[in-house]
C-alpha cells in the first residue's frame, strides 16, 4: 500500500521540540538535535546497564558539553533522578522561575539542580 510505513511520525504538541544547537535566533524547544539525544540515551544505556557489553568512550557525548554538565553527573541523574527530582530540573534560576510562573513557592530538588547544574 502506498504511504503505508512512509509517514514520519508527529511530535505531541506538549512535548519541547528538538530545535538544534544554540544560536540568536532561537526558537523555543530542545537546545539539541535529536541524534544528539539519542546519542546520549545510547550512551547512558550503555554505561548504566551492568550486562552491557563494550568499553564506553573517554569523550564526552557533544550535548553534556552543551550543558555543562559532567559524566559523573548526568550518570547521577540517569540512576537516581526520581529520588531527586518530581517535576523539573535544570540550572535553579531557571526552575525556580517556572515555579514562579506556576505559582509554586519551591521545587522538589532544587538542592540537586544547584549541585548539579551550576549557573
Amino acid at each position: 500500500m502506498e504511504g503505508e510505513g512512509n509517514t514520519v511520525p508527529t511530535q505531541p504538541p506538549e512535548l519541547y521540540p528538538f530545535v538544534g544547537g544554540v544560536r540568536e535566533d532561537m526558537p523555543e524547544g530542545l537546545p539539541f538535535h535529536l541524534a544528539d539525544y539519542l546519542e546520549l540515551v545510547n550512551w547512558t544505556g550503555q554505561a548504566v546497564r551492568d550486562d552491557k557489553r563494550g568499553a564506553i568512550a573517554e569523550d564526552l557525548p557533544p550535548i553534556l558539553e552543551r550543558i555543562g554538565i559532567t559524566r559523573q553527573a548526568w550518570l547521577q541523574l540517569a540512576k537516581e533522578f526520581e529520588t531527586h527530582f518530581s517535576q523539573w530540573i535544570g540550572q535553579a534560576e531557571h526552575v525556580e522561575e517556572a515555579c514562579e510562573r506556576a505559582g509554586q513557592r519551591w521545587a522538589h530538588g532544587i538542592r540537586a539542580c544547584r549541585r548539579l547544574f551550576p549557573s
